[in-house]
């Protein structure tokens, strides 16, 4: 029986650069699954569209059916409890994917990239967490031009999430991301040390 390839958590707070990083070890042949771009085939499923209309009305989807993901992402990120029930829902339903997802890897490790990996427990079944960090301002920035949102929604967002400080101490390796440009470096060296790090007897 094949050995089940070691799992490597990769988190950070938004706008940090994880999932920049998690490409580059991509390019490096280093399977990544992104947990929170496989977490939209929740709300594409008829028992959950049901279960959000009821929590957070009807307005959470726009005339066309598709999710509002604005309206959406204001209610959770004003409203810690709605958050921590949306995740609670969320989090078994992408637990599923990885496990069926996970069978059909080889590599000595794979990377589950995911915003709030420690927040959901998954962190517990990795063989090693990193966690990617970059200046405050850097990340707001960053955070604007990418999603086109006011400076007051992005720090909203930041304040909703763990602090840098405690997602660090659950980090077997931290990669600080100062400008977020060009991670290959850094993902090189990175990949590096994980397999002398798995490799360890």
């Amino acid at each position: 029986m094949a050995k089940r390839p070691a799992i490597v958590g990769l988190t950070g707070g938004i706008g940090s650069g994880k999932s920049a990083l998690a490409a580059a070890l991509e390019s490096l042949g280093v399977p990544v699954f992104y947990a929170d771009a496989q977490a939209k085939q929740f709300y594409r499923q008829t028992e959950h569209q049901e279960w959000l209309a009821l929590t957070f009305g009807n307005q959470v989807f726009l005339p066309d059916f598709s999710l509002n993901r604005t309206y959406l992402a204001g209610q959770i990120f004003s409203n810690p409890e709605l958050k921590s029930l949306l995740e609670s829902k969320i989090h078994p339903f992408v637990q599923g994917l990885f496990a069926h997802w996970i069978q059909e890897q080889s590599a000595l490790y794979v990377v589950r990239e995911a915003a709030i990996l420690i927040e959901s427990g998954s962190y517990r079944d990795c063989q090693a967490v990193v966690v990617v960090e970059a200046p405050l301002e850097q990340r707001i920035q960053r955070v604007m031009l990418r999603d086109k949102l006011s400076r007051e929604t992005v720090l909203q967002r930041i304040q909703a999430q763990m602090t840098d400080a405690q997602r660090n101490d659950f980090a077997t390796f931290l990669i600080r991301n100062p400008d977020g440009n060009d991670v290959s470096k850094a993902a090189v060296e990175l990949h590096k040390q994980l397999l002398d790090y798995l490799n360890r007897p």
